[in-house]
């Protein structure tokens, strides 16, 4: 009987170590936007001898990144254990020990402010584009966005007023014609490679090298312009955890001037108060009526949504036709423009 208990812990501890192990990872001294199960931001890493910056999707319990340093870590990963839902990740990661912490010289260059920064379309070739289907973001990694229909990414070199474009990648949606020719006209452009960089506030022009033709123009949104398109709309539920699917009745409006804010979660209506920063929204003091649910699964997805609206903060962004709701770096909630 000994013999089978000492087996059994021989074989628990081994389990464990499977488990779980210590890795050595270096931290880049700047995020970078990327795509997961929706937009975010991630870290830029290397584990053990890796000599490329790779994205990294998850968070690291405990660590509190700083911009501008490059650190050095010692971090527990752990594998997750059950069912997990699609879009979770297999591991865990806790900060054991940080390493070192070192500050990086910056490499600020003219224009570079544009660098992590929204860039929407709103001209091209003279002509005035309105329904905001094209943007991308500058990072320290590539050039990535819309342009149109298809999701693109490039790699590019900003020097000064010098921008250096080399196409790269896009998917192949097919979309209404006006969307597919304005797309064309831009990746067109984008072959031209050279640009010079003209700024003026959040208006960021883009003229073939050496000339003062303007061949493109960009709006970077500013926050009061993100409220102004969010504010007074109706925006109904899309996608809940990565299930996108009709949630019949459920939406969310914001009365941007008043701070309220107030919809319906499936079965009865919310009603609240709500304060932001540039990325995030807080609600705040979260009522709602009291009918009951007869439908289970609606019933369910009720009690979802309010848990993720109940004095809780979410980050967000709006793409296109959508406003979507992050934790943590993961997509929980995509709404649409209500159309009735």
């Amino acid at each position: 009987m000994k013999s089978l208990k000492m087996l059994v812990l021989f074989f628990s501890v081994a389990s464990m170590a499977l488990a779980q192990e210590t890795i050595k990872m270096q931290v880049k001294e700047s995020k970078v936007h990327c795509t997961g199960v929706g937009p975010m931001e991630c870290l830029q890493v290397k584990t053990g001898k890796e000599k490329e910056w790779t994205y990294f999707y998850e968070n690291i319990e405990g660590f509190d990144f700083e911009p501008g340093y490059r650190y050095k870590l010692k971090v527990e990963k752990s594998k997750r254990e059950g069912n997990l839902p699609a879009d979770a990740s297999a591991y865990t990661y806790k900060l054991k020990k940080v390493v070192s912490k070192k500050k990086v010289k910056s490499t600020t260059v003219k224009n570079s402010y544009i660098l992590n920064k929204k860039m929407v379309l709103s001209k091209i070739n003279g002509k005035k584009v309105d329904n905001a289907s094209v943007y991308f973001t500058l990072n320290d990694d590539k050039m990535s966005g819309k342009s149109g229909c298809n999701r693109f990414s490039a790699s590019y070199k900003l020097n000064g007023d010098k921008l250096e474009v080399t196409p790269g990648m896009g998917t192949l949606m097919a979309c209404d014609e006006e969307s597919m020719r304005l797309e064309a006209e831009f990746l067109k452009m984008l072959e031209s490679k050279n640009f010079d960089i003209e700024t003026a506030g959040s208006v960021v022009k883009f003229k073939k090298a050496n000339s003062k033709e303007v061949v493109m123009e960009f709006n970077i949104p500013t926050e009061n312009d993100i409220w102004s398109f969010i504010d007074g709309k109706k925006w109904k539920l899309i996608m809940l955890e990565n299930v996108g699917q009709d949630y019949g009745k459920s939406f969310i409006q914001f009365d941007a001037k008043n701070k309220k804010v107030n919809g319906n979660s499936g079965c009865n209506n919310f009603f609240g108060t709500y304060s932001t920063t540039e990325k995030t929204i807080t609600f705040k003091g979260l009522g709602s009526t009291r009918m009951a649910c007869l439908d289970q699964e609606t019933s369910e997805i009720e009690s979802k949504i309010l848990k993720y609206l109940s004095d809780a903060t979410v980050n967000f962004d709006v793409a296109d036709q959508t406003l979507n709701f992050y934790n943590n770096d993961r997509l929980i909630m995509m709404f649409g423009l209500y159309t009735e």
